[in-house]
């Protein structure tokens, strides 16, 4: 793939919605109604509103019009002129979701793995250095825009796409220009590491290729980042920023290794840093990286920082975690076989943001709201987790996907502050030409 410049690359794009309306099926099929311009006004009209706002609350039959790509007013009977108009009666509208952690390149290999045996699913990590050299940079454009139109089609508007497998400059900007495409919004992020010596047809033991999965990153892999650095713009309004995940070095790399490779990784000015983050076993000794308290004694916590996982953090680690003002993606479905259960609900209750994340497309569903169902039914794993879900209604469910996942990205910092004024405007108050628009309509099942 030959370099294309920034202004090339973020003018890749399909053509924008103005909402999605979805039959009460089994499986969700989409209508797309296209945006002519983002200057024309449009009047969303009759819809249930979900604000997902304390103060709005829920909305019988209101309207929302949207000026200039902007949500102008929110209300019952709105006098819009010539504003082209959609019928919204009998459907629910809601902001459009944000899926927190999602690996978009394993979308492309739905079925390939099944979580339903902790013993079967046990060769996913060895599928996976076996697959991604064989994948060519088209291979991964592909993943990232089909991956983009899977999120999309089960309402997820902004998602964060972890890519951990694009090993070379040209998969890494091919996954990138594909997530681009697709009309999805979020954030890319981009794992600088993962180095192997090995391509399609070698042989090589395994402990080798592991040991290079999860090695230090290299300096093609920061030449890598600071390609999609240039790429990616951080204006507020950008519709995809960059990301980067720090390396699979838990319980192995030193914590002076760990140490510049945040600082290298911060060079860089992502709009945020993430980490799968497991209890490593068994526990290394001092000044093995072990965790999250080793970060926060090297000064490598902050505001930027987000925990994939975290299924067997402590208390202690949350408060760290809250005090350094960092958040958490919990992905309720990816956490089996893990032997703790997903933390969400423990993190929202103690202020730290909190989201849900698909994980690991080639082995669970796309249906993105049977990870939110999920997100509640397995916080019944845990005796102290199912008091907290024990006073939940269907809007504290359906806040980690909303409201707090948002918050999670780092789309707002601020807490305390209602939705209108908290979320970023080109997820929940713009309507862009060329991506996806911040609402989505479901129809009611009967």
């Amino acid at each position: 793939m030959s370099d294309i410049t920034r202004k090339e690359f973020l003018k890749l794009g399909v053509t924008g919605a103005a909402a999605i309306a979805v039959a009460s099926t089994n499986r969700p099929a989409p209508v797309v109604a296209a945006v002519r311009g983002a200057g024309r006004a449009i009047l969303i009209q009759g819809a249930d509103v979900l604000t997902m706002d304390q103060k709005l609350g829920e909305l019988r039959g209101a309207d929302v019009l949207i000026r200039d790509g902007k949500i102008a007013e929110i209300g019952i009977g709105i006098n819009a002129g010539d504003a082209e108009r959609i019928d919204a009666a009998g459907m629910i509208l809601m902001p459009g979701m944000n899926d927190g952690h999602r690996h978009l390149w394993l979308g492309l290999h739905a079925g390939t793995l099944v979580k339903t045996d902790p013993q079967k699913y046990s060769g996913y990590q060895r599928w996976k250095m076996r697959t991604m050299v064989c994948m060519t940079p088209e291979d991964f454009h592909l993943a990232g825009y089909f991956g983009g139109l899977q999120a999309i089609n089960s309402g997820v508007t902004s998602v964060l796409d972890y890519a951990h497998a694009h090993h070379t400059k040209d998969k890494a900007l091919a996954g990138a220009r594909g997530f681009v495409e697709s009309g999805v919004s979020g954030v890319f992020c981009y794992q600088a590491s993962h180095n192997p010596t090995y391509g399609p047809g070698d042989t090589v033991p395994e402990a080798q290729a592991t040991a290079e999965r999860n090695g230090a990153p290299e300096e093609s892999n920061y030449e890598t980042a600071a390609l999609l650095r240039e790429l990616f713009s951080e204006q507020g309004d950008a519709p995809v920023k960059l990301g980067i995940a720090i390396s699979e070095g838990l319980g192995q790399r030193s914590m002076e290794d760990m140490k510049v490779e945040f600082d290298r990784a911060r060079s860089f000015n992502p709009h945020l840093i993430c980490c799968h983050l497991h209890k490593p076993k068994p526990m290394p000794p001092s000044g093995v990286y072990r965790g999250i308290a080793d970060l926060h004694a090297a000064g490598l916590l902050g505001p930027d920082f987000q925990v994939s996982h975290g299924v067997e953090m402590t208390g202690d680690e949350l408060v760290i975690l809250r005090e350094t003002g960092g958040m958490i993606c919990s992905c309720a479905m990816g956490e089996f076989p893990y032997p703790a259960a997903s933390i969400h609900a423990k993190a929202r209750q103690m202020g730290i943001p909190a989201g849900l994340g698909l994980d690991v497309g080639m082995a669970l569903t796309d249906d993105y709201f049977e990870h939110i169902r999920a997100g509640f039914w397995s916080l019944y794993r845990s005796a102290e987790y199912s008091e907290i879900a024990r006073d939940y209604e269907s809007s504290d469910v359906l806040d980690f996907a909303t409201r707090w996942g948002p918050r999670r990205c780092v789309w707002a910092k601020q807490r305390g502050r209602s939705l209108l004024e908290s979320m970023p405007t080109w997820y929940f108050l713009r309507l862009r030409a060329s991506a996806l628009p911040p609402w989505a309509a479901w129809r009611i099942a009967s």
